[in-house]
């Protein structure tokens, strides 16, 4: 018997762009990754995997409650560009962004990330993104106010 094995597709990843107003945006919230130790210190927008049986809205609230103790009102997806609604990341996994703006908490550290800090239009390029997230960071930042 002839057994063909399956490879599923990895899942894919949820992410914000928080930043102080979804109105008038001037600063973003950056996060410092805590691990794993070779993408240690680098940066990222906070978010994570989607869990089965889950939206990408509702995995994104979820971990941004577990990753920054906020809740968030979510506005508009970012997409690279019209043809496409995600980014390339990581290991074949792909990522939706939305721009987030916080509405009950205030941000804290846990274990997944060692630092954070809200970055203006002129700051954001100058942290160490992740190669995957840069273009990203680069195309969120374009947006930002002074």
């Amino acid at each position: 018997m002839n057994k063909t094995h399956v490879t599923m597709p990895p899942r894919p990843v949820v992410a914000a762009a928080i930043v102080d107003s979804l109105a008038r945006p001037t600063n973003l919230l950056c996060t410092a990754r805590a691990y794993p130790q070779a993408l240690r210190g680098q940066y990222e927008l906070p978010g994570g995997k989607v869990e089965k049986e889950e939206s990408r809205q509702e995995a994104l609230h979820r971990e941004l409650v577990e990753e920054l103790g906020i809740e968030v009102r979510l506005g508009r997806q970012i997409c690279p560009n019209r043809h496409r609604q995600w980014w390339p990341i990581l290991q074949g996994r792909i990522m939706w962004v939305w721009w987030a703006e916080i509405t009950a908490g205030e941000p804290t550290l846990t274990s997944a990330h060692e630092e954070m800090v809200w970055a203006n239009r002129l700051e954001v390029p100058r942290l160490p993104w992740l190669p995957t997230n840069r273009p990203i960071a680069e195309h969120i930042q374009s947006r930002l106010y002074r």
